[in-house]
């Protein structure tokens, strides 16, 4: 008996899926799995490439693939029963295994690790870093949640994700078994595509955990998931400030933020943590290098275990006190040694932004040498040193270094 195919829903075609609408998709895990399935259909594969030829689908040859089954690349080597993950003793290094069974994984109701905070955790929740399973000298996959932070009664999506060394095929066969603890539901058990992710709800905020174990065949292997934070009461109102926008750090190598203004329902009682390190309203940092910009990373939590990221401005740190030329012909008076000079004429200020224009420099005690980057003047009463005009406008940086004080100004 013939088979035949009514629709024709995928094409392989240089590592895209070529849909019946004739858009161009990237595949994803579900559609690998599809594939699989095609490939192992002789008589499918035929109908695919028959629909998918250089006439009928131009596109799907762009990149110079073969269609046919000779061109599709075998599967890896299967995993075999004999490379079951066994349990390190006492004195195998944590590192060397990166795998926990179901039972050791830590409720989220056990702890709170956003609020109030204990030493242990240095700042809001866990690594954020995937655990993985490793079988033997692979790794059979990561699992990690869709978003890092949700909010109240916002969807949380586990998803597992495979690792190269496991074949599509062998997901196709594979059955998930996961452990959600305090989501509803809490477990789940499917195969295939339709167990590579789980979509699941939490009616408690703070840090949720979940594990996968996957079957293939006669081998079970456990993946730890990476946490999820869930919010509860907003936080509304958080304002990052500091007086400075500019800061010379030899003279002033302190800069300090502070936080305020934050309301939430859950009460007035808020944590931060500054660049990963727990503390109050206010952050101060020693600067001992200049830097063109710079802010500190903010988090704020409520008791309610919401926690957001606030926006703080960014400071520049220059090596010595920085001086801003806006008008031409203006002098500013520069000391010996390298300046921090910031150039922001107006952008018309010399008909155009091609060409170049003229720095001088002088008044100074003796014959005085302009020197911007590998560019240095004659020494003169007067010196002069041409500069391009696009470097004049719209707050560029430049490090001018003389070998006296000096007045200087630009113009034509």
């Amino acid at each position: 008996m013939k088979k035949k195919y009514g629709l024709v829903v995928l094409g392989v075609a240089a590592g895209f899926w070529a849909c019946g609408s004739g858009d161009i998709i990237k595949p994803d895990q579900y559609d690998e799995l599809m594939a699989s399935k095609v490939q192992d259909d002789s008589t499918a594969m035929g109908g695919v490439n028959d629909i998918l030829s250089p006439v009928k689908c131009p596109e799907c040859y762009a990149g110079g693939v073969d269609l046919s089954s000779s061109s599709v690349a075998p599967p890896p080597p299967p995993i075999s029963s004999s490379s079951v993950y066994q349990p390190p003793t006492e004195s195998s290094s944590s590192s060397a295994r990166r795998v926990r069974s179901s039972s050791s994984v830590q409720s989220s109701s056990s702890y709170s690790p956003y609020y109030p905070r204990s030493s242990s955790h240095g700042g809001f929740g866990r690594s954020s870093s995937s655990s993985a399973t490793t079988p033997g000298d692979g790794v059979v996959g990561t699992c990690a949640p869709n978003k890092a932070i949700v909010e109240k009664d916002e969807d949380v999506v586990w998803k597992f994700t495979r690792d190269p060394s496991v074949s599509a095929q062998q997901l196709m066969g594979a059955t998930f078994n996961w452990s959600m603890p305090g989501a509803t539901p809490e477990t789940a058990t499917a195969t295939g595509a339709n167990g590579i992710s789980q979509k699941v709800q939490y009616a408690t905020s703070g840090v949720h955990e979940a594990t996968v174990v996957v079957s293939m065949g006669a081998a079970s292997y456990t993946v730890q998931c990476t946490p999820v934070q869930q919010n509860g009461e907003v936080i509304k109102n958080c304002k990052c400030s500091t007086a400075a926008t500019s800061v010379d750090y030899t003279a002033t190598p302190d800069i300090s933020w502070t936080v305020g203004g934050c309301t939430s329902a859950a009460g007035p009682n808020f944590s931060y943590v500054w660049d990963g390190t727990p503390g109050g309203a206010t952050y101060t940092k020693t600067f001992v290098a200049a830097t063109a910009s710079y802010a500190p990373t903010l988090k704020v939590a409520n008791t309610d275990n919401t926690v957001i990221e606030v926006t703080c401005p960014a400071v520049k740190v220059t090596k010595g006190p920085e001086y801003t030329f806006t008008a031409k012909d203006k002098p500013i008076a520069l000391p010996a040694g390298e300046s921090n000079v910031v150039f922001d004429l107006p952008a018309s200020w010399h008909g155009g932004t091609t060409g170049t224009c003229t720095l001088r420099c002088g008044e100074a005690d003796g014959p005085v040498t302009i020197t911007v980057g590998r560019n240095s003047s004659k020494p003169d009463n007067s010196a002069t040193l041409s500069l391009p005009v696009s470097q004049t406008i719209n707050k560029t940086s430049l490090v001018i270094k003389l070998d006296k004080a000096a007045k200087c100004q630009v113009g034509y």
